[in-house]
């Protein structure tokens, strides 16, 4: 998290609400079970105390406190007590207070919660802590240029076992906290050049030449060096917590998430994040489709404010707030929302009204929606090898993220449900899946490049793009690379073509057939070149298609209508057998969720009334989709189908194993069960 400066419940509601909150209570602190994996809504507060603050906890009353609550019905709820700056806003015997606390709040947060049987949880900056790098200043990480950085902590300094650690049993000990959201910690993790990190880089790999910039020798293992040195701290912070209070609950924010791709090593006990406070439907769009098929409970947390420029920050509205939250619910996760108490721990009470307005929406949901599983339909593969060559170091996304989101938004837009998966998850499920999308990955491992083979071998449907295909990829995809110099140009759709920026690579078929061929201007009948764009081959029981170029790079940049289309009529072409597709506006998005044994189709509308730019990001309404048809193969009549929270117009045949569903249209997010 980047730091920065009354409406009746229905008896429905309220009835879900009670059932959700005894399952908490019933799986909770108490028992030592991870009460994540039961709760749905949460709210997060945090203040990053500082040195400047007056009168933190000034106006933090019990009875102000619970009001607020009350108004929102949350299933837990994460408090301040230490941000970025490294000031407690508790009075901490072991680091340091901020100087403006006038009374413990977080004793207040306890009491309050503890009263309403719901967790309590805290928000604790880890990685990035200001103060206590200007009291030791031999804790803090050293850039290449020797000079230490004055926010961001070194692994192998005395901070975790003399502070982090010490401070986060103090406040379980203190407050009996049930959990803890650990911020600023792998997006605030660099490479550490001190003298520490460089001995044990020899000590473990034997490498005596300390690699200072990408296209040093060796610059690849110095990186995998310190994300080994950032999961052990995870690990042992977690360790600590759980063997002092095995119920309090821990994470890492946004450790395993689309920025961590490789596979769980730490012991935390669930995945969260906080997408980003503009457009953050899109963040969360991505993140919710790969922490989903991590194994873990999981959350992600929607800011309830924004900020335009330099306008300050402002609360969102009601809608724009039940968007963003609808895509991460359309995964089976489960939501949270940040706002900002005042300074003096005030809660803003026309925010709280906002947030239980957002509340209520959610909750007509979460029987439909939250704890679903996948129903296998089309995956994209995030390839943690070719990421971590890429990506800003150590675990920000740079550029490397951008081809395989281009793939999941441009599938997502041509009606399909995607899932995000990573190498080894993959691999464990190739078979479940009637299209598998490898988009721009040039460093996927051997092993995995031979599944894809055997899976299209025994019928499956790959679609591969990049420039490395045809030399990695050559029998399966049935092309050579040829001699002459890649090149973009435009490709043909419909009558008409798109611009494709950056390089196509040449290719000779060898079994595979032309599906499109590069244009070097706009006229697809007067313009062809002799170079193959697109390609498909069959192999074995199955069929591979090739975009011999960055073509979801592309969309990613520009998400053009007609790239979208071409996007479309390449998957098109391998007619992959089972897929459920969304026939109507682009911008409906669909999941395929199952729930004890029937479909729930997840439908979220990411249209807008007038317009988003750069200087208008508020969602102010959000219109009805209008008609569009689903369909759906199912190989005998369903028993029953509806919509549900909101019961929209529905139609719906089946003939010849497909049931084809007519959707009159949905407002924000409404969900199409098929009991069967």
């Amino acid at each position: 998290m980047k730091e920065f400066p009354a409406l009746s419940v229905t008896l429905c509601c309220m009835t879900l609400f009670l059932w959700t909150i005894t399952t908490v209570r019933n799986t909770g602190a108490e028992t030592g079970v991870n009460w994540h994996e039961d709760a749905f809504f949460g709210l997060h507060y945090d203040l990053h105390p500082n040195a400047g603050d007056t009168e933190l906890g000034r106006e933090t009353t019990y009875e102000h406190i619970r009001e607020m609550l009350e108004k929102v019905q949350p299933d837990f709820v994460q408090y301040d007590c230490k941000g970025h700056p490294g000031y407690t806003g508790y009075p901490t015997k072991v680091g340091s207070p901020s100087p403006g606390i006038v009374n413990d709040a977080l004793k207040v947060w306890r009491e309050v919660t503890r009263d309403m049987g719901i967790p309590l949880s805290i928000h604790y900056s880890g990685v990035w802590d200001t103060r206590a790098i200007e009291l030791h200043p031999e804790w803090a990480r050293i850039n290449g240029d020797g000079t230490p950085d004055p926010n961001y902590t070194s692994r192998l300094s005395a901070y975790d076992e003399q502070l982090l650690i010490p401070q986060l049993l103090e406040v379980v000990r203190e407050y009996d906290i049930d959990g803890m959201w650990i911020d600023g910690e792998n997006w605030a993790s660099r490479p550490d050049w001190s003298d520490a990190c460089k001995a044990l880089f020899k000590e473990r790999t034997g490498i005596d030449t300390i690699p200072m910039g990408k296209g040093d020798p060796h610059w690849d293992t110095w990186l995998a060096f310190h994300r080994s040195l950032f999961v052990e701290h995870v690990a042992r912070y977690t360790e600590a917590v759980h063997a002092l209070k095995p119920a309090c609950m821990v994470t890492s924010n946004w450790m395993y998430s689309v920025r961590q791709p490789e596979e769980p090593e730490a012991p935390i006990d669930w995945l969260s994040g906080d997408f980003d406070p503009s457009f953050g439907s899109e963040r969360a769009m991505a993140e919710a489709r790969f922490i989903a098929s991590r194994g873990k409970p999981w959350d992600l947390m929607a800011w309830s404010f924004l900020q335009t420029g330099n306008q300050g920050w402002t609360t969102k509205t009601v809608v724009h707030l039940c968007q963003e939250l609808s895509t991460v619910m359309a995964q089976g996760g489960a939501v949270f929302i940040y706002d900002n108490p005042q300074r003096s721990g005030r809660l803003t009470e026309w925010h709280q009204d906002i947030l239980a307005e957002t509340a209520r929406f959610c909750r007509a949901r979460q029987p439909y929606c939250h704890k679903t599983q996948t129903t296998p339909q089309v995956a994209v593969l995030h390839s943690e090898s070719s990421y971590y060559r890429y990506n800003d170091p150590l675990y920000n996304f740079g550029t490397a993220n951008h081809a395989m989101e281009g793939a999941m938004f441009a599938l997502l837009e041509n009606g399909y449900s995607v899932d995000i998966l990573n190498e080894a998850t993959l691999s464990k499920n190739l078979g479940a899946y009637k299209l598998v999308v490898v988009p721009e990955a040039e460093h996927v491992p051997d092993a995995l490049k031979n599944a894809f083979a055997e899976y299209v071998k025994q019928g499956g449907r790959l679609l591969v793009t990049g420039t490395h295909v045809a030399e990695q990829y050559g029998e399966l995809v049935g092309v050579t690379k040829a001699e002459a110099s890649p090149r973009g140009g435009w490709v043909p759709v419909g009558n008409g073509a798109v611009k494709v920026a950056g390089d196509y690579q040449p290719v000779t078929l060898v079994s595979a057939a032309e599906l499109a061929a590069l244009l070097l201007q706009q006229d697809p009948e007067l313009n062809r070149s002799d170079q193959s764009v697109s390609t498909m081959n069959h192999y074995g029981e199955g069929i591979v298609a090739a975009i011999h170029g960055p073509i979801f790079r592309n969309y990613y940049q520009c998400q053009y209508p007609a790239m979208r289309r071409f996007i479309g009529d390449t998957v098109a072409a391998l007619n992959p057998v089972g897929l459920i597709q969304v026939h109507g506006p682009w911008f409906i998005e669909m999941a395929a969720r199952n729930k004890e044994g029937n479909l729930h189709l997840q439908f979220v509308n990411r249209s807008v009334s007038g317009y988003l730019s750069p200087r208008r990001h508020m969602v102010e309404h959000v219109p009805d989709s209008g008609p569009f048809t689903v369909a759906i193969p199912l190989p005998k009549p369903p028993v029953r189908c509806f919509m549900a929270p909101d019961s929209s117009g529905l139609e719906w045949t089946w003939n010849d194993g497909v049931l084809t569903a007519f959707i009159g249209g949905i407002h924000i997010y409404n969900i199409l069960i098929i009991e069967i």
